[in-house]
């Protein structure tokens, strides 16, 4: 039997083809020009759309967030005046403009809305007993541990405009009873960067609540 010499056997699959070693499977391919151009056109046009929406979404945001912190400062004024029986106030420095501030005291009709510190004379402050049983009256004379600084500023929220309107007080203030928790009346108007609008309001009966005066927020009850 003689052998064959410089042969070798080629079954199905054998990756040798015509003498020469070739990779199994199909050889990976690049992008063309072309191809890059047109994936590169796609992405301007996702962008386009998705950057407007993405500030829209993060200006509501600030907008919501401002909002529902004044609503629940709001309630707890309200909460202070009634467990404390003692008359409890929120007082604003706004102009309409997105540089704003407020307080709430149950210490200081008009507390000072430049004091950055509860001990600072007339700052705008709560008590809360800090656990040696003794709570202070507001004022620092008993306790200047029980003190509390509730004194708020835009600083967190970039682009959101406030003002306010109807104040029944005649001042820049709601006024919240001991008694039955009723109060004098008014509105928070709040403008978020992209002209959406949200609204605080305090009834005569002390209800606090959050609508939107033009429908352009959507998840919110209209004024």
């Amino acid at each position: 039997m003689k052998l064959a010499v410089g042969t070798e056997s080629r079954g199905a699959g054998s990756p040798f083809i015509d003498g020469q070693c070739t990779a199994l499977g199909s050889r990976g391919r690049g992008f063309t020009l072309l191809e890059m151009l047109i994936a590169m056109a796609i992405l301007a046009i996702i962008i386009t759309y998705a950057v407007p929406s993405m500030s829209t979404f993060y200006d509501n945001q600030r907008l919501m967030g401002a909002t529902e912190q004044v609503y629940g400062h709001l309630q707890q004024a309200r909460s202070e005046a009634v467990a404390r029986n003692v008359t409890t106030y929120a007082n604003f420095a706004v102009d309409g403009s997105d540089s704003w501030e407020y307080g709430v005291s149950s210490a200081n009709s008009l507390c000072d809305l430049t004091a950055t510190t509860p001990t600072t004379a007339n700052a705008c402050v709560i008590s809360v007993d800090d656990g040696d049983g003794t709570l202070d009256p507001g004022d620092g004379s008993v306790d200047t541990g029980d003190l509390v600084l509730m004194r708020f500023t835009d600083a967190d929220y970039d682009g959101v405009s406030m003002n306010i309107a109807s104040f029944s007080s005649g001042t820049t203030q709601f006024v919240f009873d001991p008694l039955r928790g009723t109060s004098t009346s008014g509105q928070v108007n709040l403008t978020g960067n992209n002209g959406n609008n949200l609204r605080v309001t305090v009834s005569l009966l002390g209800r606090v609540a959050v609508c939107t005066p033009d429908g352009s927020m959507p998840n919110y009850l209209g004024c």
